[in-house]
């Protein structure tokens, strides 16, 4: 029988994100737990911890892991099971939860809330959603020892409403190397028609914090006539059934995998990004890394994560995003972003926010052999 005086600590990890489809949070997520598997295998901190993944039994996407250990869950995709029973089943251990949400019966966890949009924005949200949040995310985050976020105006923001306090708050910026792992697909470009340098993107959202109806405007005036903008995610009927109405000569591509959204970072005149609170912004972050100019409106963390490698425009200003698109035509301004922007990207990696996630765990998991 094993000693319980020398067994490793435990880390309990909340794995009920991957369960479904994927958003960012989600993505986050996963990328934080590939940074603790790896350093666990380079012999770091968490190889001395004994890391067990509670995800769902069915339907999931989570990766093979080395160090961390799967223990498949029967009800691990819902609610009741996060609230009520994953609080039993890691009641021996410290908690973590990256996603989020977190249960309120679990006194010794750490947990990562994104952000505060559900208040900041809640019309952006469906009713049953955002009610959900401000009624879970809340009591997970109070109650947690150490709760992390992706950037100081997160912070702020959920100190603001009320969500966790700023003394237990710490921030761990995302990374964007990811986007440099696979290769870029340039045949989505030949697919839609598009020249290198010859067109925009912008994410398409009905969220109306995601506030594209700005761009959508700039990009039927006379002066942006000859630069198609390219939509990622939603289709023109989606976003017209929200009352989002594309410039005519806009080009919708949905389901662009890794490979083709490196691409298409890699041959636009610049990536547009106008949205009116953020928590962090990692499109904006991703196409620096890609060389890729960025026009962003000056709002949520977009000036903490950017600075100046971006060329802002006002939120509401049609003639403002104009002028900043076009700005990128004379090439010293347009090196000079790329420049600044590449530099500026390449702060944010994975392997730092990993580094940063054991220094936050270490603190509140208990010492090796500690009874």
């Amino acid at each position: 029988m094993p000693n319980p005086a020398v067994s490793p600590p435990h880390l309990f990890i909340n794995g009920k994100f991957y369960s479904g489809a994927t958003n960012g949070v989600h993505r986050v997520a996963d990328r934080l737990l590939r940074e603790l598997d790896r350093l666990a295998v380079e012999g770091a901190a968490p190889a001395g911890w004994d890391m067990r993944l509670l995800l769902p039994k069915w339907d999931n996407w989570a990766p093979s892991f080395t160090h961390i250990v799967p223990v498949p869950q029967r009800a691990g995709h819902t609610q009741a099971w996060e609230q009520l029973i994953l609080p039993r089943v890691a009641r021996d251990g410290v908690l973590a939860s990256f996603a989020n949400l977190a249960p309120a019966l679990h006194r010794n966890k750490l947990t990562m809330v994104h952000d505060a949009q559900f208040r900041l924005s809640p019309e952006s949200y469906s009713t049953k959603l955002r009610w959900g949040y401000r009624a879970l995310v809340p009591r997970g985050a109070r109650t947690s020892r150490i709760v992390l976020t992706v950037s100081d105006y997160a912070r702020d923001s959920l100190a603001t409403f009320g969500i966790a306090e700023p003394e237990a708050t710490r921030v761990i910026h995302n990374g964007a190397d990811h986007i440099l792992e696979t290769a870029a697909d340039h045949a989505v470009l030949t697919r839609h028609g598009l020249a290198a340098r010859g067109y925009a993107v912008i994410f398409g959202s009905a969220a109306r914090y995601k506030n594209v109806a700005i761009v959508f405007e700039a990009f039927a005036r006379n002066g942006l006539a000859h630069l198609p903008l390219v939509v990622l995610g939603p289709s023109r009927a989606a976003l017209a059934a929200r009352g989002l109405i594309a410039p005519a000569g806009a080009i919708f591509a949905s389901g662009v995998s890794d490979g083709e959204l490196r691409a298409l970072y890699e041959g636009a005149h610049c990536l547009l990004y106008p949205s009116r609170t953020e928590g962090f912004g990692l499109p904006p972050v991703e196409a620096m890394l890609c060389g890729c100019p960025v026009v962003a409106a000056p709002a949520g963390a977009i000036p903490e994560v950017c600075r100046d490698a971006v060329i802002y425009a006002g939120m509401d200003d049609a003639a403002e995003w104009e002028a900043a698109v076009l700005a990128l035509d004379v090439p010293g301004v347009r090196a000079a972003k790329v420049a600044a922007g590449h530099a500026r990207a390449a702060t944010f990696t994975w392997a730092a926010a990993g580094r940063k996630l054991v220094a936050e765990l270490t603190e509140i998991m208990p010492r090796r052999g500690a009874a």
